[in-house]
């Protein structure tokens, strides 16, 4: 099966949301398909959710260009490079705080998360609000081992549900 070739350039240009197309792009993939990125940076916020997903990762750097490839892998295999455990499976579920970020200027809700995520009590679930999926912030919480899951809305906004598990 032919693998899917997105190149970032070009997705910019139509001044479409990246990590949006990404999302959709992968959402699309058919069992086993692949999906190869071409791009001129790292596409870390990609990698977290693909690595989430069980897809094993390489990359190759040609010229200027960093392609970066995603492989399904087998059930049960490990994902090498994954920071610290995995939190794809635990259930974000706990009392709720709620967090709009919405109008706010980057990185000013990403500040007010962090902050907001140290204040709550372990086992507590942050709600947040944002304009847009709050693409940096997904990598912290990968960093640290947050368990989240993310919602895009129908008006490009997204809600984001973090679990305050340490």
């Amino acid at each position: 099966m032919e693998p899917v070739v997105v190149e970032v350039k070009s997705v910019l240009r139509q001044g479409l949301s990246l990590l949006g197309h990404m999302m959709d792009t992968v959402n699309k993939l058919e069992p086993g398909q692949s999906l190869i990125v071409k791009s001129t940076f790292n596409p870390r916020p990609l990698m977290s959710q693909m690595k989430r997903r069980g897809y094993i990762i390489t990359q190759d750097k040609v010229g200027k260009m960093l392609i970066t490839t995603f492989r399904p892998g087998e059930p049960g295999a490990e994902v090498q490079g994954a920071p610290g455990e995995s939190t794809a499976d635990v259930p974000i579920e706990g009392p709720e705080e709620f967090l709009d970020n919405r109008g706010l200027v980057p990185p000013e809700p990403m500040q007010r998360t962090l902050a907001k995520l140290e204040e709550i009590p372990v086992g507590t679930v942050l709600k947040i609000h944002n304009d847009r999926v709050p693409i940096f912030l997904l990598g912290q919480l990968d960093d640290d081992g947050y368990p989240y899951e993310t919602a895009a809305q129908s008006d490009g906004s997204a809600i984001v549900r973090i679990l305050k598990a340490h």
